[in-house]
């Protein structure tokens, strides 16, 4: 009879909650959470198994997940890297790429374990209350793979994601950085300045609120997110957020320009190529 598969999902926030959800319904599977405050720790016992330490959560895992902030990844890794059983395969979840994958591959033998991944996939909601099985499903999952990975280890992460419903990428590490920059982090960035504009509003017009329709909420909805979360994002690729945030200042300016014109002609095809560009999307 073959011995369960142990895996370790460490973080059992929002993504590693959903995780274990996706996992718990296949078979051969022994899973552990850890997380490293107690409260957390109490919640996420409803979803799986917790144990109270990360040594013992880690021990004899055949598979780690790494799911809690993106500045959290490297110092675990250095943490754990000389724990692990000879065949285990690491990865994170960290909408980071760049930062981890230069310095990883700096810790020896981490090379022969660690594969750094990103799911586009999330809630604006985070916590483990917020754990959904169906996370995963149909979505793609970034693997951005450090230099000296063997063929097998990245073959073994792709067919994990699989497992889950995702739809495994390769790419490389500056590159996803490129990508989620634009799709991902300016947009959490310009939300929460926007929905900070509100606010100020807000508190000089007690009926402003009245007039905040499903546009509104649509437009701001991802300004709810985790702000320990999102500082690490920004912080850790604010150089490539800058470069669009750039462009996007420079679009203001233009668009400002044409408000003070008056230009129907321009306003037309302007929201039809946003129209246009939108529905085209996958």
């Amino acid at each position: 009879m073959a011995s369960r598969q142990k895996i370790a999902i460490i973080g059992v926030g929002l993504l590693g909650g959903s995780l274990a959800l996706a996992l718990k319904k296949k078979k051969g599977m022994d899973l552990v959470g850890w997380n490293h405050r107690p409260s957390s720790r109490k919640k996420a016992s409803r979803l799986l198994r917790v144990v109270p330490t990360l040594e013992e959560a880690i021990q004899n895992a055949d598979v780690i997940l790494l799911c809690s902030h993106s500045s959290t990844v490297l110092p675990i890794l250095k943490l754990i890297g000389g724990l692990v059983k000879s065949q285990a395969l690491i990865m994170d979840v960290s909408s980071i790429k760049g930062q981890i994958v230069q310095s990883a591959q700096a810790i020896k033998g981490l090379e022969n374990h660690f594969v750094p991944c990103h799911p586009m996939a999330g809630k604006e909601k985070s916590g483990s209350g917020f754990a959904d099985a169906g996370l995963y499903q149909r979505h793609t999952v970034f693997i951005t793979p450090l230099a000296k990975n063997p063929k097998a280890l990245v073959r073994k992460a792709v067919q994990f994601w699989k497992s889950v419903g995702a739809i495994p990428v390769l790419l490389k590490a500056q590159t996803h950085d490129q990508y989620v920059a634009l799709t991902s982090h300016l947009p959490h960035l310009l939300a929460s300045a926007y929905v900070q504009l509100y606010g100020v509003q807000a508190k000089r017009s007690k009926t402003l609120s009245t007039a905040a329709g499903p546009g509104f909420k649509d437009f701001t909805r991802i300004a709810a997110g985790n702000p320990a979360m999102w500082s690490d994002i920004l912080e850790m690729n604010s150089r490539e957020v800058i470069v669009f945030l750039n462009q996007y200042r420079r679009q203001l300016s233009l668009l400002e320009k044409q408000l003070r014109k008056g230009s129907k002609s321009f306003w037309f095809s302007f929201f039809e190529k946003g129209k246009m560009i939108r529905e085209n999307l996958k």
